[in-house]
């Protein structure tokens, strides 16, 4: 083959797809200057492509992805005139090919999401975005109030989440009061499976920054759904992290009712208030905490590729 005629691959990415008809999948997209030929095979949960004669016209190495059921690519030259294409998967999904001829020549690998929304069926999430009304929170160096910036991140998640198929109450959907009892009273109705109340993390010192995640002190399962949602917050944000810790205030709440609460980086640093502003980390925030639903939902005896968990 001429070496103006060989496939360079140019591009890999990744997006979640919600179809008109209520399809609900990851698509994977490998885009080359002209067609090759490939072959896919199922390999330890994942999936490999393999695209004979090509080379990479592209950064090899791993691409972190982290979308609930996709959580890596790693794209590779082989050492004869092979690209290689891995695809870890954290959960099982059956797929689909297509292909479009045009230029760029794109391969596109569709991975169902049906597992995800399976977990979540007849679920109940009560989402508790903190303070509101006259309790404004912690405010920022520059002027962020902590119960402005948590209201966004919890519509965020219940959006996420009413895709799951799960049940989803919101404790105030605007700037109200509502006390700690009341609350409770919400997460207390019959059948909620967890209580996930939004914050940000505070601090006297300004140098002090991170996400962290607390738990009920008096539900056995709270501390193992914190960690979950600690590990894909760090991993959605790439900030500090400052780990898990039991939470007094949560100590109201059900015995029965797994309930965390999330501390969304720190608004008295600088640098992470700035960051709050965005639209961004409004939604990787909702996103960690559905990828450690996920976690927790998931089958004890299902080991997710790559865990120490």
């Amino acid at each position: 083959m001429p070496l103006r005629n060989k496939p360079r691959i140019t591009n890999l990415w990744s997006k979640v797809v919600d179809g008109d008809k209520g399809e609900w999948y990851s698509r994977v997209v490998l885009e080359s200057t002209v067609p090759f030929t490939y072959e896919l095979k199922e390999i330890d949960g994942g999936l490999v492509i393999e695209c004979s004669g090509a080379e990479v016209n592209m950064p090899e190495g791993v691409l972190e992805v982290n979308d609930g059921l996709l959580r890596e690519m790693n794209i590779q030259q082989g050492e004869t005139d092979t690209v290689r294409v891995d695809l870890a998967l954290d959960y099982p999904a059956a797929y689909s090919l297509a292909l479009y001829k045009d230029f760029p020549f794109r391969l596109a690998i569709n991975l169902d999401r049906s597992y995800i929304r399976n977990l979540f069926t007849g679920k109940r999430i009560v989402i508790d975005p903190g303070h509101g009304g006259r309790d404004h929170g912690i405010k920022g160096p520059v002027s962020l109030l902590e119960k402005n910036v948590v209201l966004p991140i919890a519509r965020n998640l219940e959006k996420l989440l009413r895709k799951t198929g799960a049940q989803v109450i919101l404790t105030r959907s605007g700037d109200e009061d509502i006390s700690l009892q009341e609350r409770a009273a919400l997460a207390q109705q019959a059948g909620t499976d967890a209580y996930i109340s939004i914050h940000t993390n505070a601090s006297a010192d300004s140098g002090v920054e991170g996400a962290a995640t607390l738990y009920s002190p008096v539900n056995s399962t709270s501390e193992k759904l914190a960690r979950y949602i600690q590990e894909e917050i760090i991993k959605k944000l790439k900030v500090r992290d400052r780990g898990i810790a039991g939470q007094p205030d949560l100590a109201g709440m059900d015995k029965g009712i797994p309930a965390v609460e999330v501390e969304v980086v720190t608004i008295t640093n600088i640098v992470e208030e700035v960051f709050l502003r965005g639209l961004t980390i409004q939604k990787r925030a909702a996103e960690g905490i559905v990828n450690g639903l996920i976690k927790y939902f998931a089958p004890e005896g299902l080991i997710v590729k790559g865990d120490k968990n």
